[in-house]
């Protein structure tokens, strides 16, 4: 007896399917683009006909079939109300208690650094990658006619190779964010306090990623000496002179705004073997996430020693089409090699210097603030330089004799800044709160003996048609408390 047709469970033939498919998705595509130009939607559209259309032939069902089974088991192995927590938890939890007690010992401000630190560096692509397809979309607000002008002369080339460049500067910057997710130990729930606060941070923009990289150029390689050599010969000078090389190991140095960390690392490796030729301690202190995390990574204190030194090669220039002479400028890539050795004097902090206290502190008698680039950063300065006498004045509640203070940068304030000293009130300042200057001068009154004609640049792009140049106000004072 033949079995009765149900019109409406009749299945066409994938053939048939096939065929409608060929037909529909370019036509739909096809007159949808002419009605709305410059859209996603045409093509949206296509793969909803099209993925509409597959679901309905035999071979798809007959997948779904045999598929069946296997899917009911693993259903019945897995609690479905446990997903979301097994997501969450796909970076292990910790595995030992001393290096969670570093993220748990933290402040909530630095936490909240320290995660948003995390995920700048792993959305460095996508951001980046989004603002250059902003360029693309702009470009294509031209006329067809200025559109092939533009092409033609490889504008449209150099975006894709901007892609391919972000692509590459990202391999770093993952690695840097994995490191850090196992230094502190890390998983995906403690980034549920980024949700909960509304707080404003230094390592949440994009930007600051960037500014990063340039200061990887800076801190590190053999391109960045120009900005840096002048900065760490002055610094040693003025160390030199105020602390006697057979009294270095009784001296802490507190290098606050670190960075990157060449300076405090370059303070750090003064002196021979000999432990009595070295510091006793440098305390590089930072308050930026993104910066402490990059610092640590130049050590790459990986728990896999095969993964230890790592060389990368970083395009720093791609952000900006302003002021580039030629393509070849924009592309030049830089190589950054990683995983050196920390000096054992060396302890990175990250913290807010307004607040630092270093540990075992009371054990030397010789305290040094080293600031290069850092007092403008402060939106009340007088409130860093509470900081700094806390740190530095000789009192007989602590073992300190001597307190010193050098300083090396230019006077840009932020928009935020309380009070915009000049230099010179800056002096007067110094005077009434206790500090003696032994020397004291401004690079651009003396230009023939502070870098080219008293200005030192600062990451800025020597192939650039705009280039950023600082002087400098320099001091080294000493505690008027000081016994010798």
């Amino acid at each position: 007896m033949p079995v009765p047709r149900r019109h409406t469970e009749t299945i066409a033939s994938d053939r048939e399917i096939l065929l409608a498919i060929v037909f529909a998705c370019p036509v739909t595509y096809y007159i949808l683009s002419i009605i709305l130009k410059n859209s996603q939607v045409p093509l949206l559209v296509s793969i909803f006909i099209l993925c509409n259309m597959l679901s309905r032939t035999k071979v798809f069902t007959s997948l779904i079939e045999k598929a069946e089974p296997h899917l009911t088991k693993l259903l019945q192995v897995t609690d479905v109300s446990n997903l979301s927590s097994m997501l969450n938890d796909s970076i292990p939890p910790p595995t030992t208690t001393v290096n969670r007690s570093r993220f748990d010992s933290l402040s909530e401000t630095s936490k909240v650094e320290l995660l948003a630190a995390i995920k700048s560096l792993q959305s460095y692509s996508t951001n980046s990658k989004k603002n250059n397809e902003r360029h693309k979309k702009l470009f294509k607000m031209m006329t067809w006619r200025q559109q092939k002008l533009c092409e033609d002369v490889g504008y449209l080339k150099r975006l894709d190779k901007i892609d391919t460049s972000i692509s590459k500067n990202q391999v770093l910057l993952k690695d840097i964010a994995t490191q850090a997710m196992e230094t502190y130990q890390l998983s995906f729930r403690d980034f549920e306090l980024l949700k909960s606060t509304n707080k404003n941070n230094n390592s949440s923009s994009n930007y600051r990623v960037i500014e990063a990289l340039g200061h990887y150029i800076r801190d590190w390689c053999p391109e960045g000496e120009s900005e840096l050599q002048f900065l760490v010969d002055n610094v040693v000078t003025q160390l030199n002179e105020s602390i006697a090389v057979e009294d270095r190991h009784k001296t802490m140095v507190v290098v606050p705004g670190s960075g990157l960390g060449r300076i405090a690392h370059a303070i750090a490796e003064l002196g021979s073997s000999s432990s009595n030729d070295k510091f006793g301690s440098v305390q590089a202190v930072e308050y930026s996430g993104l910066m402490h995390v990059c610092n640590s990574y130049m050590y790459n204190n990986s728990t896999d020693k095969s993964d230890k030194a790592k060389s990368y090669e970083l395009y720093p220039y791609i952000h900006t089409s302003s002021n580039i002479t030629e393509a070849k400028s924009q592309f030049r890539s830089i190589k950054l090699n990683t995983g050196g050795q920390q000096p054992e004097n060396l302890v990175l902090n990250h913290d807010d210097f307004r607040y630092f206290e270093a540990v075992d502190a009371s054990k030397y008698e010789n305290v040094v603030v080293v600031s290069v680039f850092f007092m403008d950063t402060a939106e009340n300065i007088v409130e860093y330089f509470d900081a700094i006498e806390t740190l530095t004045k000789p009192t007989s509640k602590n073992n300190i004799k001597n307190g010193y203070w050098i300083n090396i940068g230019p006077l840009k304030y932020g928009s935020a800044a309380q009070a915009e000293l000049t230099a010179d009130e800056l002096t007067k300042l110094r005077k009434s709160m206790g500090w003696r200057d032994v020397n004291c001068v401004t690079t651009i009154d003396k230009p023939k003996q502070y870098g080219e004609n008293g200005l030192v640049g600062y990451i800025t792009d020597k192939q650039s048609l705009w280039q950023g140049y600082y002087g400098l106000n320099i001091w080294n004072s000493k505690r008027k408390e000081n016994k010798s």
